[in-house]
């Protein structure tokens, strides 16, 4: 990322509790999954990247959020009308689109496996684009889409009211 101009903000370390276990018990179970938050802003430029840090801060009790989040994998809910073996949760893409994006932006996510990105992004007000290359999953991604542009979820500053099945862990 940063050979072709990006300046790395953060990591952030996704801990899933109760893990899958590891089948071969020849190394340890992977239990957790980095997150890069990236900018193309040079530092100290007038372009300044997105952080809602009174958000981040309010969502953690007044305190500064760190940068490890326990949040569970998606559950029988959100895999409901199919999965993806990358699946993250709706919770997890949530905090991060809250974080980095305001209403009404454009989330692009370039790999839309089964379209959790969009959820998220269409449930919190943003606008969102998606690509998929393997035409099951962009089928099944647009079925749950469609799913959630017809419930017309209301928009509201953080999880969607009505909708707990969406954010049951944000």
């Amino acid at each position: 990322m940063q050979q072709i101009g990006y300046r790395i903000l953060n990591d952030i370390v996704w801990e899933k509790p109760a893990p899958a276990p590891n089948l071969g018990c020849r190394c340890f179970t992977h239990s957790t999954e980095i997150l890069l938050w990236a900018t193309k802003a040079t530092k100290g430029s007038r372009e300044r990247h997105i952080f809602n840090y009174e958000t981040m801060k309010a969502e953690n009790g007044g305190k500064q959020m760190k940068n490890v989040w326990r949040i569970p994998p998606p559950g029988k809910e959100e895999k409901r009308l199919g999965k993806h073996p990358t699946q993250k949760p709706l919770a997890l893409i949530a905090r991060c689109l809250r974080a980095a994006t305001n209403e009404e932006d454009l989330v692009v996510d370039p790999f839309s496996g089964s379209g959790s990105t969009g959820i998220a992004a269409l449930t919190l007000g943003r606008r969102f684009v998606g690509f998929e290359q393997d035409e099951g999953y962009a089928m099944l991604a647009a079925r749950k889409l469609n799913r959630v542009i017809r419930s017309q979820i209301p928009v509201v500053d953080g999880p969607a009211q009505g909708s707990p099945s969406l954010f049951d862990h944000a």
